[in-house]
């Protein structure tokens, strides 16, 4: 039996794969303590052969400001890093934009220094370290964050003391380690995210394993932002590789099932109760990005590129000072959560618009384990619209046009503003509510196709389930490619990369002849400040490619420019056992269940609705599909069919 959850903002997923058969449920989450609804649902469930995860639990740290009390420790002269940051503002336009809230408590400098080449001009003196750790205990701090210039191209310097630190018992992350490539700033910044989730990170995988024990199972797997998956104990000596967990299950679930029905183009969107996430999948391979961000805070390592925003079935419904209509980014959340929740929300939510169009059936939430209170929400929904001085109907239009109009913007960001056609592309919706709003997104964006997976609701655990193990290596090498002997170079680095991903694979019990490896060059033309990540196969193929990635992405390349190494990397990917959704046999013998009237864009319509267990082949025209785990809506011009994976096509 194979067990893979992910903990959302509402909800707690599990996916069952056991003797070929899949099953899903959910159980609410449990903010405060996450394990607890994890532990909930595994009271349902007897032992599991693997256990695979995804959290929130890193991501919520840093933006409830919940992580460790830190220390920075960094060379004599540059404490003032973090606080610099980058000549330029995160909003350009706004005059009181502000900074994120550092996470650090304390900055300390110490007499050192490594040359541009690596060569120690001066080392720490013990002296020095003892006053610094006199300090740290002083102020209650037990986490820290060492990071000295130039320390990627020699790490000494930062071993040394970091090794002392740890012998008093101090949780200790060392850029060299964590991230040892060039940019102090963003270096500085991953660093310190990783020293600020140690300690909670730590407590969580130990109190998952405990959990875990009791049921007999010894290991378990946790999902990383590059889409990968490692061992819990893996995770917990970086936690800063679980700071974007969750939604890279979804994103990684896409690409599997896009392999399984042929299709190499996707945007993937997944709208749960507090945010929608949104990515592709172009030529079958997932986007990434070494340069991500959480809250404002840079995070400089492989993550799956992901856009989120703060638009999910729980987001609230207001007006701003000019007085227009906004939706999010805040969410009413698991608890007190929507009005027809019927647990206290005031707030209008998405969710409530969407059941009083007609999209969801009160009775059938969560396939009928949860009654909705309707009436509850009209009621507040009428008064909503009093105070905006709108129709009631004109209301809900006005809350689903708006929230629907945020999450194209999103759609936008990682498809047209980086080269992509949507009409070459089809749109696979997931999450609670995903399904509920993809097809009017798709209209807007002209997506000729939306697919509906197997199990929407809880898609993202899915894709932990089926994600490989994944490591990454990266290191700063600055070099042109016309030096002499660079192949030898990249081909050497390449070759240490492989040696240190042999150990730690055999951490995991996996050899390095079971995993694939995939090498390459981050490149730039001489005297640009960006790069662009190229597969490396042998110098010549990789910088005709460089220059043919380079006129894709910007309108032009110059082949008679000196082109520049600078970071050299490999990703290692060792597959694991990877449940296949059962096929399906196309009966079409499904009726609908009921007609009620739905209010789309259009105006109200008489809609047949149907159950996702008893479907037709096709159908064409409106049409309400309730599944155990999310309402698919399919709008008056579109019509749906079913393929042989129990997926529908909304086209």
């Amino acid at each position: 039996m194979h067990i893979s959850t992910d903990i959302g903002g509402t909800f707690t997923d599990f996916v069952i794969f056991d003797g070929g058969e899949l099953k899903t449920f959910k159980v609410p989450s449990t903010p405060q303590k996450p394990e607890l609804g994890i532990e909930n649902g595994l009271d349902r469930l007897p032992t599991a052969s693997t256990f695979s995860h995804g959290a929130t639990i890193a991501t919520n740290a840093v933006l409830e400001r919940k992580g460790a009390r830190i220390g920075l420790i960094t060379t004599k002269g540059f404490a003032d890093i973090l606080k610099i940051e980058r000549q330029k503002r995160p909003n350009l336009y706004t005059f009181n934009s502000r900074r994120p809230k550092p996470l650090v408590d304390t900055y300390f400098e110490i007499s050192e220094r490594v040359s541009s080449k690596g060569e120690i001009i001066e080392s720490p003196a013990e002296g020095e370290i003892q006053a610094v750790v006199a300090r740290l205990k002083s102020r209650g701090i037990d986490s820290v964050a060492i990071c000295f210039l130039f320390s990627f191209m020699n790490p000494e310097n930062e071993q040394v003391v970091g090794d002392r630190l740890i012998k008093e018992g101090l949780s200790v992350s060392c850029s060299s380690e964590v991230l040892p490539e060039f940019r102090e700033y963003e270096r500085m910044s991953t660093t310190v995210l990783d020293a600020y989730l140690k300690r909670i990170v730590e407590g969580y995988i130990t109190n998952m394993g405990a959990i875990l024990a009791k049921k007999g199972m010894a290991q378990f797997y946790v999902m990383q932002s590059n889409g990968g998956v490692v061992k819990a104990g893996v995770v917990k000596n970086k936690p800063v590789n679980m700071l974007l967990s969750g939604p890279a299950g979804g994103v990684a679930a896409s690409k599997f099932l896009a392999e399984l029905i042929g299709i190499d183009k996707l945007i993937t969107f997944d709208m749960g109760g507090t945010s929608a996430d949104v990515s592709t999948v172009v030529n079958g391979n997932l986007s990434w990005t070494s340069e991500g961000s959480i809250d404002g805070l840079p995070l400089k390592m492989p993550v799956v590129d992901i856009v989120t925003v703060g638009a999910g079935g729980g987001s609230i419904a207001w007006l701003d000072e000019g007085g227009a209509l906004r939706v999010g980014p805040e969410s009413a959340g698991a608890f007190p959560g929507p009005i027809c929740y019927g647990l206290g929300g005031k707030d209008v939510t998405v969710t409530d618009c969407d059941l009083l169009c007609g999209f969801i059936n009160p009775n059938y939430f969560l396939g009928g384990e949860m009654v909705l209170n309707a009436e509850k929400a009209k009621t507040e929904v009428a008064k909503f619209a009093d105070e905006i001085g709108m129709s009631y109907e004109d209301t809900i239009r006005g809350v689903l046009n708006v929230v629907n109009s945020n999450m194209i913007r999103a759609i936008r960001l990682v498809s047209v503003e980086k080269g992509l056609d949507t009409r070459d592309f089809s749109l696979i919706a997931f999450g609670g509510a995903g399904p509920v709003h993809a097809a009017a997104l798709a209209k807007e964006l002209n997506i000729p196709r939306v697919i509906v997976p197997f199990a929407p609701g809880v898609f993202s655990a899915y894709g932990i389930m089926v994600s490989d193990v994944q490591l990454d290596h990266s290191r700063t090498k600055i070099v042109r490619t016309t030096g002499e002997k660079v192949e030898e170079f990249v081909k050497g680095t390449i070759e240490d990369f492989v040696a240190e991903a042999k150990s730690e694979l055999e951490e995991q019990d996996i050899s390095l002849e079971e995993a694939m490896l995939f090498p390459s060059l981050d490149m730039r033309y001489v005297g640009q400040s960006y790069e662009i990540n190229v597969s490396f196969k042998g110098l010549e193929d990789t910088l005709k490619r460089f220059h043919a990635s380079h006129n894709h992405l910007y309108g032009y390349s110059m082949s008679a420019e000196d082109v520049e190494i600078v970071n050299v990397r490999l990703r290692v990917i060792a597959p694991r056992a990877k449940p296949c959704p059962p096929k399906v046999k196309k009966e079409g013998k499904g009726k609908p269940i009921e007609y009620r009237k739905v209010l789309f864009e259009e105006g109200l319509e008489k809609t047949p609705v149907y159950r996702r267990a008893e479907l037709p082949v096709e159908h064409e025209g409106a049409a309400i599909i309730d599944g155990n785990d999310s309402t698919i809506v399919v709008p008056p011009d579109m019509s749906f069919s079913v393929d042989g994976y129990g997926d529908i096509v909304i086209f």
